[in-house]
């Protein structure tokens, strides 16, 4: 995949986007969705932000091969974890891994018909040329809560690496949360996490990365020592964001 064949959804015609998304899972995205040291620590920072979230049933935006199915259900049956993605071919990964059910959507142009008291999306935001319009379709579909785990720092720092990979932005800080509360969601808590060793020393570095859906050896040595070094990183600043909104009134945001 070249520099300017990443994925993107911004002007695509129908189908484009999931075609774009089926080559970015043969080509590019692998062994990073469970060996990358950014990933392995997002679900566990994500663990503790479920822990403090009640939901019945929940909805993953962009689930991908479904690595973060699981993690959503907890001890909830399989039926009660839902996930929906643009792309054919990581749908047909997600089957190997979810019983529950799974939809095809384009979230920049749909909203599925249903609710879930937990709508979640982990690192797509980036990729969408019209995020708020993604917001407001996720919005759409949660009862109470919405999570979003996405990019933020200065994109332009951090090229070619982010036009690879297909990113289109990273967030400003406030920006994604500024959009939330225009979708209509009160935000109720952001956390940044990742300096320094994640920003900006990693992410300088990964302008010379090429991607690679397999892992060799050498990749799997130096994502353990990323991992271990990473448990050092700051969960008040950084490049990762996560942020949970739910709907009610606006309400003050804490870090």
């Amino acid at each position: 995949m070249s520099e300017d064949e990443g994925p993107r959804t911004s002007a695509d015609p129908p189908h484009a986007a999931a075609r774009r998304y089926d080559q970015a899972w043969r080509d590019v995205y692998g062994d990073i969705q469970d060996l990358g040291p950014v990933h392995r620590h997002l679900r566990r920072i994500l663990v503790a932000v479920l822990a403090d979230l009640r939901y019945a049933d929940a909805l993953e935006i962009g689930c991908g091969a479904g690595h973060n199915l699981a993690l959503l259900a907890g001890e909830r049956p399989a039926g009660a974890i839902a996930g929906a993605d643009v792309s054919g071919e990581a749908l047909r990964r997600a089957r190997r891994r979810h019983d529950g059910r799974l939809f095809e959507l384009d979230i920049e142009r749909a909203a599925l018909a249903g609710a879930w008291d937990l709508v979640f999306s982990s690192l797509v935001l980036e990729h969408l040329a019209d995020d708020e319009a993604a917001l407001r379709h996720m919005r759409a579909m949660t009862r109470r809560h919405v999570l979003i785990a996405t990019i933020a720092g200065d994109r332009e720092r951090y090229l070619p690496y982010e036009a690879r990979i297909g990113h289109v932005r990273n967030y400003r800080r406030g920006e994604l949360e500024a959009k939330l509360e225009r979708a209509g969601l009160a935000v109720r808590r952001a956390i940044y996490w990742g300096f320094p060793f994640y920003s900006p020393l990693a992410r300088r570095a990964q302008r010379r990365w090429r991607p690679e859906p397999s892992f060799g050896a050498g990749a799997r040595i130096a994502a353990r020592a990323l991992h271990a070094l990473y448990w050092l990183n700051s969960s008040r600043r950084g490049d990762l964001l996560i942020v949970h909104a739910e709907v009610g009134e606006a309400a003050s945001m804490g870090a």
